[in-house]
């Protein structure tokens, strides 16, 4: 849980600030270095930084409307066909989960990959 916590905190704090200057491929690589020097598991690492990567995106998407007051986003919500301009903030946030957590599992497993194993006495 504490890791879990960590992940969360540090994807979070990563997102919200290094986020609006950076692409969004910068990121993935930063929490792939987060969830690869916390250790924590793949499950819990892709959980963490995909709730903390999406929410993060959701929240940014709302103040981005708000302060714009744009009507942008009905526009394009009529373009891709949708008939409520809402789900392109659900849309947003899960790809953040979907970023978040692909990457963070991408962290963890590549920590696993170069950690050493015991093959027991006979080694095949």
């Amino acid at each position: 849980m504490q890791k879990f916590l960590i992940i969360f905190i540090l994807t979070a704090l990563t997102v919200l600030f290094i986020g609006p200057y950076v692409p969004f491929w910068v990121l993935m690589l930063i929490v792939v270095l987060i969830c690869y020097f916390t250790g924590a598991g793949a499950g819990s690492s892709f959980l963490s930084a995909g709730l903390s990567f999406g929410l993060v995106w959701f929240f940014m998407v709302i103040k981005v409307l708000i302060s714009s007051n744009s009507d942008l986003p009905v526009h394009m919500a009529d373009l891709m066909g949708l008939k409520n301009d809402n789900l392109l903030w659900f849309s947003t946030a899960l790809l953040g989960f979907l970023i978040g957590g692909f990457s963070a599992m991408t962290g963890a497993l590549l920590k696993k990959l170069f950690q050493a194993r015991y093959e027991g006495v006979y080694r095949r």
